[in-house]
């Protein structure tokens, strides 16, 4: 539906829905409900809802679409008619399938069962081993990392999905503009200058794209992760790009590098682990000269949207994790001995970039 248009619609049915009852209120609210499907783009519309049905019989998917169609996923050309958009042509791809199951196939049992697991052992965000366990471990009975590691179908879909949740955004280093903040004031006499760590990088997919954005910015860009991972680059490292194995819970081998940057790392991990690696990477950085970048969500300390407040309970669920507010974020880093210079990007519903330093 054309915005323009939604918005009118809206006003029309306000001005119809004197009393707030009746059925100038439901078309008041039908009204409203379409306009925000005008308003969303097809990416937002499938991470508010995913859907999926194939193989039954006539009246089962009439019975499903009536809901499906609802969501915006795709048009009710006539009764029992329906019409693929761009929303119907976007889920059905790797990566959005991929989120369906990942979100679906494993969020549901725990969901399922919360309250059960509430009853009997309490709610542990950051449960104490062995004693403890998180409403995933007290469902999948194993850790969220190992679950992957045992179920590879659900370790692609968890890929697919990754590799695509932030289509269509703006790219990091644009959000951060990494070549006019940290390049000038590089150290270029320096030929073994390192001017930026991908800190459990995994394919060091941002690497690639900040060196095929800025092929010539100076400096040896290096990605780092554990051997699982770092193993199936096979000796063969993306141009311009070094592979590193490391484990962020021990000393950080690279010292002085212009900034270490870490994405979707720290919501994975309580205060207390982040606390541990975050201080390896402080002590590798040189006061006045290296920057810490953390690409991740940054809610609000009031009035936090929905996106990030569902990620955070998702995290929670999942991994034990946490999505921080601008307060959680500065405490955290004031105990490694850091400081934030800057929240960069301009949405509080997405993931931003944290510019820290060392303390002055």
């Amino acid at each position: 539906m054309d915005l323009s248009k939604a918005i009118s619609d809206v006003q029309k049915a306000a001005q119809a829905d004197k009393n707030g009852t009746g059925q100038n209120h439901v078309e008041l609210l039908e009204a409203i409900r379409k306009l925000s499907l005008a308003a969303e783009t097809p990416a937002e519309t499938l991470m508010r809802m995913r859907f999926e049905a194939t193989g039954y019989d006539e009246l089962l998917i009439a019975r499903i679409m009536r809901l499906v169609t609802w969501t915006g996923i795709c048009d009710e050309a006539a009764e029992r008619q329906y019409r693929a958009i761009e929303e119907t042509r976007l889920i059905v791809t790797p990566g959005h399938a991929g989120g369906a199951k990942h979100h679906f196939d494993l969020f549901f049992p725990i969901g399922a069962n919360l309250v059960e697991y509430m009853k009997s052992t309490g709610f542990h965000q950051f449960p104490k081993k062995p004693q403890q366990q998180s409403p995933w471990e007290a469902i999948f009975k194993m850790g969220f990392f190992e679950f992957f590691a045992a179920n590879q179908d659900q370790r692609r879909y968890f890929d697919d999905y990754m590799a695509i949740r932030r289509k269509g955004l703006s790219s990091w280093h644009e959000v951060f503009p990494m070549n006019s903040e940290l390049v000038p004031g590089f150290n270029q006499s320096d030929p073994q200058a390192v001017l930026l760590v991908d800190v459990g990088g995994n394919w060091g997919h941002e690497l690639q794209s900040f060196h095929e954005a800025h092929p010539d910015a100076p400096g040896r860009l290096i990605v780092q992760d554990l051997p699982v991972m770092t193993e199936k680059f096979g000796g063969k490292a993306p141009a311009g790009i070094e592979v590193q194995t490391y484990d962020f819970f021990t000393p950080q081998p690279v010292k002085g590098a212009r900034a270490y940057y870490f994405r979707n790392i720290c919501h994975d991990w309580p205060d207390e682990d982040c606390h541990k690696f975050l201080s390896n990477t402080a002590k590798a950085m040189t006061k006045g000269y290296s920057r810490l970048l953390i690409d991740e969500y940054v809610l609000p300390n009031t009035g936090a949207p929905i996106r990030g407040s569902s990620m955070d309970f998702l995290m929670m669920c999942f991994c034990s994790g946490i999505e921080r507010t601008r307060r959680q974020w500065e405490d955290l880093l004031g105990s490694c001995g850091l400081e934030i210079v800057k929240v960069w990007g301009s949405r509080t519903d997405y993931e931003q970039v944290i510019e820290a330093r060392l303390i002055e």
